[in-house]
Order: structure tokens, then sequence, then C-alpha cells
């Protein structure tokens, strides 16, 4: 199986370790290899909650993170004819598995969703940020002003930083999380225990690690940081309100870049905000560059069946939510 892509969602265990926050899903890896170049995909199959007479139907929709289908090699005269042929044999592995739907998590920063454009309608789902490490000096050329200050308030304060590598702080990094998750109201689809953010030190060794803020011996502020390639992402932060006046996570973010710069990364991700504006606007604050799409892509596989899980949907629950796709999931 493929191990050689360029981020960490495209890794096959990234998709193993989060088939678990679909309901029964299953990860599943489709491969082609051909002349004219290498396409690897990954994703996670569902069956599909509407009661119907016959077999039972799936869905299929890619892991927690951003990633889809991506090529890792081709002939570049021949990159339209390597996605029909990716396209032709992935439809025929759907109609064997009775995959009806596919929604699709594109990666914006790889901007693989460009190479499979023709296949998906796209849902727009916001923007991402990041901050460019490839300059002499990111904390004078990317850092607003107001976000340097927050970050030598830190250093005045006395604030201290740790880096764990082996899931030690695992225990107060989920007490500071579960009180971000308070706060923001993280609906449960979002949501890590602390069994499962233990697991993933194993699962994911040598590729992710806290950072943590601390001030007199006390946790203040801590993120998961995940990495790979050329890429390291804040893929969960956690704090405690009542040390914001601190700086801490500020300081994380600064560390979280000096760390990667160490290490040889290009890019820190730093992720979305939803329709939070202050969130939006203190993560805006360390970077110059432009966000990034989110474009989320969807298509019916199977449309005969889809209009069947639809209409039997329609007539045993309702449709609660119109503009959901899946629609039967609506």
């Amino acid at each position: 199986m493929v191990t050689s892509v360029p981020d960490i969602y495209f890794l096959p265990e990234w998709g193993k370790f989060f088939e678990t926050k679909e309901q029964d899903g299953k990860v599943h890896y489709f491969e082609v290899k051909h002349e004219w170049g290498h396409v690897f995909y990954q994703f996670i199959v569902r069956p599909i909650p509407v009661q119907m007479e016959g077999p039972t139907y799936y869905d299929a929709i890619t892991p927690y993170g951003f990633s889809g289908p991506i090529i890792l090699s081709v002939e570049p005269e021949k990159k339209q004819q390597l996605v029909e042929h990716f396209d032709k044999e992935f439809q025929k592995y759907c109609d064997e598995h009775r995959i009806v739907t596919e929604y699709v998590r594109f990666n914006p920063w790889l901007k693989n969703r460009q190479d499979f454009e023709q296949l998906y309608e796209f849902r727009d789902n916001g923007h991402t940020l990041y901050i460019d490490l490839t300059g002499e000096d990111f904390f004078m050329e990317q850092f607003a002003s107001v976000t340097r200050r927050q970050v030598r308030k830190a250093w005045k304060n006395n604030v201290e930083i740790e880096i764990d590598y082996t899931g030690e702080s695992v225990c107060e990094f989920h007490r500071l999380y579960m009180l971000t998750v308070q706060k923001n109201q993280i609906a449960p689809y979002y949501l890590f225990s602390e069994e499962s953010l233990r697991s993933s030190f194993e699962k994911f060794k040598g590729k992710q690690f806290l950072i943590s803020a601390k001030h007199e011996g006390r946790y203040i502020s801590s993120s998961l940081m995940i990495h790979h390639g050329d890429y390291l992402h804040y893929h969960l932060a956690a704090n405690d309100p009542e040390f914001y006046s601190l700086a801490g996570n500020s300081l994380v973010i600064y560390e979280a870049c000096r760390w990667a710069v160490e290490h040889g990364k290009k890019q820190l991700h730093l992720g979305g905000a939803g329709s939070d504006e202050n969130l939006y606007r203190f993560k805006r604050n360390f970077t110059k560059t432009e966000p990034l799409q989110l474009l989320m892509g969807k298509r019916i596989l199977n449309q005969q069946a889809y209009d069947q899980l639809v209409e039997a949907k329609r007539q045993s629950e309702g449709i609660q939510y119109p503009g959901y796709f899946p629609l039967y999931r609506g």
C-alpha cells in the first residue's frame, strides 16, 4: 500500500484511525497505477441508515481532515486521461460495493481538487489559514504587530513552553481541551476522548507532539500538533479562559513556527474559524498569506438507488434538512 504521500491526512494509518468517527464506518483504499501515473484515494464507507427492501447500500466520505483522491505521479501530457481512467475504475468499484454517493473534503493547500474538479459539484465551506515559513523571519514578516506584542507579553509574564513527544501530558491537555469545548459548544463529531488522544501517540509516533504554555507550573494553553512532509498542523487547541491575559496561546503558535522552521517545514496550518469572528481575527494576525478556500466535493454515483433512498427516508421519517447532502441523511 502507498505510503509516499505529501501530507499526514493521506497516510493509510490516518484513515484507519479516524474510521471510528463515522458510524459503522470502514476505511477503504483505492489505487490506480497505470503507465500514465499513480492515483491514491482513501475514504470511509458507511452503511446508509435507511430501511429498504433488498441489499444494504453505502456511501463514501473522506476521513476527518483534508484529503481526497491525489495524483502521486503523472506523465504531464496524460493527466486528463489518467483522471478519466481513475473515474471509470472508481465507478466500477462503487458499483461493486453498492456505494451510492461520495463526499470529499479536498486538501486546499495541495489543491488536488483542481485535478478532479470535472467530476464533482462543490460546496463552499469557508476558508482555512496558514503561515508561510519559507521567508527569512516569520516573526517580523508574517505576524501582525498586535500578535508580536502578545508573544512579547507572554515572555514578560514568564510563560514557559513544554514540548511533549510521547503524550505524557495528555491528561493536562484534555483538561484544557474540555474547557475549550464547553466554552465554544463544539459539536460531538469534533470531540476527542482522553483515551483516543493517548492512543493517537502510538498510532502517529514521530508525527505529532503537544506544545504547551505553562505559568508557575500550571498548564494554561496547549496544542496538539501533527506533521508530515512540508506541513505542520495546529490540529487541536486547548486553553484555560482564566489565563487568556497571559497570551499563552500566542506563544504556543510562535514556538510551533520556530519548531517547524528548525525541522524544515514550509507551512504551519492554523485551520479555519467557522463563524467565530474573534477566532478568525486571532488567527489572521499570525499570517500575511491569503486564506485558502475550503471546497467540499459531492456526487451521486448511483442515481436510481439515490432516488429510492431519498423517497424511503421521506416516507419513513421525513427530510428535516432539505439542503443536506446526501439528502437521505438530511
